[in-house]
């Protein structure tokens, strides 16, 4: 195989280069455009051009495609870049881009590789310099929809970004190239595709609008689909993470199979058909067209899809995920399926995704209930709350107003050395941590003092300028029912239940309004595990009953749960439990989760394992909300934001020195 490459960087280039040339190939370097342009003379055949894009700002990649697809026709085009190259679309023209963060060798061997395996340049879009004019100039009307850009190119059918005036909607126009219409055979191969379109109907795939003829021109229009394609993705330079890949695939795997049911062929998927919008939804474009003698392969299908999508993730679990769906040869049905299993894993190793999917916003799912519904539901909630009071004595008995936690509790965790994640020995000073997670009364006065004291400096620097209030959502209610010892939303509560719905500013704020901080991850683990490393704080044997976990969880509610450890969602921090680690400190296996100021240092927060750009606080600890495991106690969990708030996340407040003999706060 006989490769032109193109790279302005010297070390990077030669080390590319090295690689290709490892796999046998013929590889021609060069650093400007005048260099490759010299080679292309002197070479006789050319199968992959690999070209920089935009050098010295410079569009030298795009000249280097032209005048080599004018040479051989047949030669396929990687770019690279690095810069973003928003608003060079047109000149990209359909062809793959790789952004170079810089890539590792082994990326752009695989790149190149599945950019050999693309359909010849007349089965796909083309480049600008082979693509005829397009047909319909900007603004041009045709019945109520109003020409803006052409999109793409195809041997029969240009398509067009429009608006349909009547009710201003962006829609995309398939036009059949107006020198075929008199030929009855384009024409009703045009018809039948567009007939087949219009009878498929499903969430995934962009549906069909309706068929027209004016003017002369035959043409269809349909939904532009949410979101951006993988191609503007890859043009940006972002990576998938493993929430979005397995979403983007679980999507594609269920409109595919929902088509081949039916008895459709289709064209090769491409970057351009598959989209992803800003909640991760997937979707792609109808490619879908009348069988015909020609037959598919579905697992080979999938295995390009892969390939397709591969390079695009990110490093970690992501990566890990491509690389254990490949040997599994699964056609769409069964990656559908296999898709299914990791979603409900993901939901439960994710507590912001599995709160939001079940539907644990109880208050929108219950408001949506009769009312004898809602009432019969709140007395069985509360007869089981009261059986189990009897069966476990004070452990979930709601505690007198002479036993509120007024203040955090703190204890000292001597300095000296301990176990950190799996085997590594660190060493910390002395430190002093709240033996309980932070209630809901400690969490009400600082509120009270806020209101009462307004203009007090207790905000984090880089806070969202639009965070005006740390009041959690529904605070009114929610701190009426806990004053009253009743339920909210169906859950028992009351003021020594920890505070829950905080994001990561509302933990700091409540912390420097104690005069202390959040606990870095290293005293939080030495806090929860001793200094020799517990696997549990009571132990190293499980004991489904000594913390409040998941496994008797009930999101939906469409059972009453709470059978193993008593309390389905949060239970108060006061009750009766085994949670309890050499130190004293309560809750850290399970209840709720908890923010964490740092990884190591209190200087910063630790790279998001999936989007390495991305640094987030971490949470520790395991939570009503997850199962029992052996890594309760050492697994990191990384939000998608410091602004994350859920029902199972609260936190508990740390200190360098001794408390004072008088309460922090007001």
């Amino acid at each position: 195989m006989t490769v032109l490459f193109l790279d302005s960087d010297d070390n990077l280039r030669t080390l590319r280069a090295q690689e290709m040339r490892a796999k046998g190939w013929s590889v021609t370097t060069a650093s400007r455009l005048d260099q490759a342009l010299k080679a292309l003379d002197e070479l006789t055949s050319l199968d992959l051009v690999i070209a920089e894009a935009v050098v010295e700002a410079k569009p030298w990649g795009f000249e280097l495609r032209d005048e080599a697809l004018r040479r051989f026709p047949g030669t396929r085009v990687l770019f690279t870049t690095r810069f973003d190259l928003t608003g060079h679309e047109a000149r990209i023209s359909g062809w793959p881009v790789l952004a170079d963060t810089p890539y590792p060798p082994e990326k752009l061997i695989q790149r190149a590789i599945r950019c050999l395996e693309m359909d010849p340049p007349t089965q796909m879009l083309v480049a600008a310099a082979q693509a005829p004019p397009p047909c319909l100039s900007s603004g041009t009307q045709l019945g109520q929809y109003q020409v803006l850009e052409r999109l793409s190119y195809e041997n029969e059918s240009e398509t067009y970004r429009a608006i349909q005036v009547s009710v201003q909607r962006n829609v995309a126009l398939v036009l059949l190239r107006p020198e075929l219409i008199h030929r009855p055979d384009v024409v009703e191969r045009f018809k039948s595709r567009e007939r087949l379109k219009a009878s498929i109907t499903h969430p995934r795939i962009a549906p069909l609008y309706e068929g027209a003829e004016v003017g002369g021109y035959m043409f269809y229009t349909r939904e532009l689909p949410r979101g951006r394609s993988l191609e503007d993705i890859a043009t940006a330079g972002e990576s998938l993470s493993e929430r979005h890949l397995v979403d983007l695939l679980h999507g594609v795997a269920e409109a595919m199979a929902h088509a081949l049911q039916k008895g459709c062929y289709h064209r090769r998927l491409e970057p351009r058909d598959i989209f992803l919008d800003e909640q991760g939804q997937a979707s792609i474009v109808n490619i879908f067209r009348p069988a015909d003698n020609r037959t598919r392969e579905p697992r080979e299908e999938v295995a390009q899809l892969l390939d397709l999508v591969g390079p695009m993730t990110s490093e970690g679990k992501a990566r890990g995920l491509i690389s254990e769906l490949r040997p599994l040869q699964l056609d769409w049905s069964g990656l559908y399926v296999h898709l299914e299993v990791i979603s409900e894993e993901m939901r439960e190793r994710s507590l912001a995704k599995r709160i939001e999917e079940d539907g644990t916003v109880i208050a929108g799912t219950m408001a949506r209930l009769p009312w004898w519904v809602l009432l019969i539901a709140a007395l069985a909630a509360v007869g089981l709350f009261v059986v189990l009071n009897r069966l476990a004595g004070p452990a979930v008995s709601a505690p007198k107003a002479s036993a509120i936690l007024r203040f955090p509790e703190m204890v000292e965790i001597p300095a000296g050395a301990f176990e950190w994640q799996k085997g590594e020995r660190r060493t910390l000073p002395t430190f002093w941590i709240s033996r309980h997670e932070v209630t809901i009364g400690q969490y009400a006065s600082f509120l009270q003092d806020l209101t009462s004291n307004p203009g007090q400096e207790l905000d984090h620097p880089d806070q969202p300028r639009g965070k005006t209030s740390h009041a959690p959502p529904q605070w009114e209610e929610l701190y009426a029912a806990a004053q009253a010892n009743s339920t909210f939303n169906g859950q028992p509560i009351n003021l020594n239940t920890p505070v829950t719905t905080v994001d990561w500013w509302d933990a700091y704020a409540y912390a420097k309004w104690q005069n202390m901080r959040l606990p870095t991850e290293e005293e939080w683990e030495k806090a929860a595990r001793g200094a020799t490393g517990l696997r549990f704080p009571w132990g190293i044997r499980r004991d489904g009953r000594a913390a409040n976990l998941g496994d008797d969880y009930e999101p939906n509610q469409r059972k009453l749960g709470g059978r193993v450890d008593g309390f389905n969602y949060f239970a108060p921090v006061d009750r009766r439990k085994n949670d309890i680690s050499p130190f004293g400190i309560h809750d850290m296996a399970g209840n709720v989760s908890e923010w964490t100021a740092s990884e190591i240092t209190r200087g910063g927060w630790p790279q998001h394992p999936d989007v390495p750009d991305l640094r987030v606080p971490a949470i520790r600890g395991g939570s009503f909300a997850i199962k029992m495991n052996d890594n309760l106690l050492t697994t990191r969990t990384f939000p998608d934001s410091s602004d994350e708030a859920n029902l199972a996340l609260g936190f508990r407040v740390a200190s360098d020195t001794a408390p004072g003999s008088a309460p922090a706060g007001p």
